[in-house]
């Protein structure tokens, strides 16, 4: 409903500004959206490439550098799933709840694969990007990131802590310790995972991970801008290296994305931009043992973003922006009538959600706030309001200079 809502005032605007853009309307122009890594540092996608919408206008003129720290907070307590191989079996799964659906099987007599999985921690995330012009209509991007896994204590750690989440959550909304995050202990820092085929994946505080490289390719076609400059679209292809331990292979994705300018007055303009992507994960694999992070090769996503921007009399830009983000669930949705999740005994409150979501279209809104002049500094909040297994707050910042 929010996401059909937001896409509602994006169509509105469009119709009801459009009709009086001229050649010469707009004196302050900006022809990108300002924004740096939005993608949440969620424990599963954080190990393969992701896409994201890349709102330009036009192949940069100058070589930029772009570096982005964030910051997320990921919580679900120890699970382990159950999914029978026979087919009879899946059947009389299918007339149960996920909540009782144990009660419908001898784990020692059905046949079946497993999974396990219990998230905690604070994950700080590190990107750069490095943009550069090839030619007038062609841009390459390189790109690297890795991730730190911490137990978000002050001073590193405000907002996203373990600490401000619940008493933001006993204070103001959810009620007291809803996740049974006090349960198992605030301030810990440990991600477990082990896949159906038997690969298991553990790392503490202070452990990097999920290292990668990620190249995008974009071109910018004349033959979809519109002749006042207001209206522009790029393609992209991307090719993401992925160098963890636990998932060595390459990735490979398609995306587009237009920008659309309306102009307020002289000082002032809205910028709204959509992205369609869609990528093939674990395309080469070098590695027969990586894991297995979701049972969906093939991703796709949407992302839509609104920005306000006004240019001070010191030729500053301040820009406060709008972002959600979608994307198809890792793991296949049809799997979910028949698994059969065990609590962990002293988990009750939203104990199932680490597995669960996996079955989950994946979305989240970001709040930016940016200014520019010479560089470009960004600001954002991050949440998940769907509870979908991204951090349930993550908060970052970057900056962009050109070289």
């Amino acid at each position: 409903m929010i996401q059909r809502f937001f896409c509602f005032v994006v169509l509105a605007l469009i119709v009801q500004l459009g009709v009086s853009q001229t050649k010469d309307s707009i004196f302050f122009s900006k022809e990108n959206i300002n924004k740096p890594n939005l993608l949440s540092t969620h424990s599963f996608g954080a190990f393969f490439m992701r896409l994201q919408g890349h709102f330009e206008m036009n192949a940069p003129k100058e070589t930029s550098f772009n570096i982005s720290i964030e910051s997320g907070n990921v919580w679900s307590p120890p699970l382990k799933v159950y999914i029978p191989k026979n087919e009879a079996d899946r059947e009389v799964i299918r007339e149960y709840d996920w909540d009782f659906a144990h009660r419908a099987f001898d784990e020692n007599t059905i046949e079946k694969d497993s999974f396990s999985i219990s998230n905690d921690g604070v994950i700080k995330g590190f990107k750069a990007n490095l943009n550069f012009r090839l030619a007038r209509k062609h841009e390459l991007q390189i790109g690297f990131r890795t991730y730190l896994l911490t137990k978000g204590k002050t001073p590193f750690t405000i907002l996203t802590g373990d600490e401000f989440i619940e008493n933001f959550h006993r204070d103001i909304a959810g009620g007291d310790d809803p996740f049974d995050r006090k349960v198992f202990g605030l301030n810990q820092a440990n991600i477990n995972y082990t896949d159906r085929n038997g690969n298991n994946m553990n790392i503490n505080a202070g452990d990097f991970f999920a290292t990668g490289i990620e190249t995008s390719y974009y071109y910018y076609p004349d033959s979809f801008k519109s002749k006042n400059n207001t209206l522009a679209f790029n393609v992209g292809a991307h090719l993401g290296t992925n160098l963890s331990k636990h998932n060595q292979s390459i990735d490979f994705g398609l995306s587009t994305n237009g920008v659309k300018t309306f102009k307020i007055n002289d000082k002032s303009l809205i910028n709204i931009g959509l992205n369609l992507g869609f990528l093939r994960k674990g395309l080469i694999d070098f590695n027969s043992s990586n894991l297995e992070f979701g049972t969906n090769n093939f991703i796709a996503n949407l992302e839509n973003a609104v920005e306000y921007s006004f240019k001070t009399s010191k030729n500053f830009v301040h820009s406060f922006g709008a972002n959600f983000y979608l994307q198809t669930s890792l793991n296949k949705k049809d799997e979910f009538e028949y698994i059969i999740p065990i609590r962990h005994p002293d988990a009750f409150k939203s104990w199932g959600q680490g597995a669960l979501n996996l079955y989950k279209n994946n979305n989240y809104w970001s709040f930016i706030y940016s200014f520019s002049r010479k560089t470009t500094t960004y600001f954002y909040l991050q949440q998940d309001l769907t509870l979908n297994n991204n951090p349930d707050l993550q908060t970052g910042i970057g900056y962009k200079f050109y070289l």
